[in-house]
């Protein structure tokens, strides 16, 4: 009964997105609306909204190809988000629980911010930021509300990462002398390809499979190209987590104080690393880089000290910076934990850091790890970019953090997901 009546609300959803189509159709081409709407009507009917997440992974670097820069990845999540939402909310119970009502409120936070700008604008705001953070929030939702596997989740992650970056070598696409393609700068095709590196390292040394190191590799060749310091350091959090998950405290600590102290040995290797790192980007153009980052980080400081309840409106910071006298010049935060401060209130940064706590302040067992180590990496990407709204780099976050989100604590007496909907019993 309730397969059948699947199907239908999957026609339904179908007939219901026909002007989506039609636009794809005339300003995308033909594949990427068949890739979109095949996506999404098997999302919909697909008995297990778990496996779905799998899909929807594997899918979107292939709509990322299939129109690099365009709208299929955003309409392919978008649709598939709003789908599966629907299905679980229609064929499941609501279970109250703490991180939901986070998210609940997050979002909340957030389109009040956007909707009640707390400064005057000087040219129009646009909404796509606002909309794919909401989106990113569902996909969240989802992903807490029907996790799946861990373990499949990031074999998902690392054979797509893995596919994107041979792509990405193979064309060959350079923007002063930097790896670039799918529509992405250098910062966000490293950051893309980061967590794909995380998960295929996980794998090789959690699971004692040293396959899984290829496409690290593969991965490891394509962030090296781009020449992105912040990926560097989300690769490096994140393979520190994998290299200490499961080792006693003493060991830990050990490795911490020889890397601190290696460090302070020799002060001038980090600086000879990161200029091999760097390739031909002089070291007057990345001081300029980081000093202008450094003003962008602090009049973004001021500015959530000075508006802490609702920010000055979500979207408005670089419109804000180049109005200002201190800074002049149209540039985000470069930093989103800086930037929901600034547009949408110190609340909103609380909010998130909430979910991240939720999701990964607590042990985990070694197959979930995985997954706490590529969000633990993207957390400390978000201190350098802005991919929060960019959905083909940030959608495997919101996976991991769901399904993380879902995960008991260890110790517990069960091993199985707790979600956030339960299927009510006919």
């Amino acid at each position: 009964m309730r397969s059948r009546f699947a199907v239908v609300l999957g026609w339904m959803g179908l007939l219901a997105a026909a002007p989506a189509v039609v636009y794809l159709v005339l300003f995308h081409g033909t594949l990427t609306a068949a890739v979109a709407v095949a996506a999404c009507f098997t999302l919909l009917v697909w008995p297990r909204p778990d496996l779905a997440l799998l899909v929807l992974l594997a899918l979107v670097p292939v709509a990322a190809v299939a129109d690099p820069g365009g709208a299929a990845p955003v309409v392919l999540v978008t649709g598939a988000v709003a789908l599966l939402l629907l299905r679980t909310a229609v064929l499941s119970g609501l279970r109250l629980r703490a991180d939901l009502v986070v998210i609940v409120l997050m979002a909340f936070v957030v389109t009040a911010s956007y909707l009640l700008p707390q400064v005057a604008l000087t040219v129009e705001r646009q909404w796509k930021g606002y909309v794919l953070l909401l989106v990113g929030l569902a996909l969240l939702v989802v992903s807490a509300a029907a996790p799946t596997d861990p373990r499949r989740i990031a074999q998902v992650i690392a054979v797509a990462g893995a596919c994107t970056a041979g792509y990405l070598l193979l064309r060959g696409e350079y923007a002063a002398d930097r790896l670039t393609g799918l529509g992405l700068n250098p910062n966000y095709a490293g950051a893309m390809l980061a967590l794909p590196l995380v998960a295929a390292a996980g794998l090789a040394r959690l699971h004692r499979s040293w396959l899984w190191l290829l496409p690290a590799l593969v991965c490891g060749a394509a962030i090296l190209q781009t020449r992105s310091r912040g990926s560097f350091l989300m690769v490096a959090a994140g393979l520190a987590c994998v290299v200490l998950v499961g080792r006693p405290l003493r060991h830990k600590v050990l490795i911490a104080l020889s890397l601190t102290g290696v460090a302070m040995a020799l002060p001038g290797t980090l600086d000879v690393v990161g200029e091999n790192l760097t390739g031909s980007r002089t070291s007057t153009e990345l001081t300029t880089n980081t000093e202008v980052r450094k003003q962008a980080a602090w009049l973004a400081a001021r500015v959530a000290l000075e508006h802490p309840l609702r920010g000055i409106g979500y979207g408005v910071f670089p419109d804000y910076a180049r109005t200002s006298s201190d800074l002049g010049i149209y540039i985000n935060t470069h930093n989103d934990f800086l930037r929901l401060a600034a547009e949408a209130g110190v609340g909103a940064l609380a909010l998130f850091t909430a979910l991240l706590w939720l999701g990964l302040a607590r042990r985990h067992a070694p197959h979930q790890a995985i997954l706490q180590s590529m969000a633990v990496a993207y957390a400390v990407g978000l201190l350098f970019a802005n991919t929060l709204t960019h959905l083909v780099v940030t959608a495997p976050f919101w996976v991991c953090l769901g399904c993380l989100l879902a995960q008991p604590r260890a110790g517990r007496p069960t091993s199985s997901p707790t979600p956030l909907l339960s299927v009510r019993k006919t």
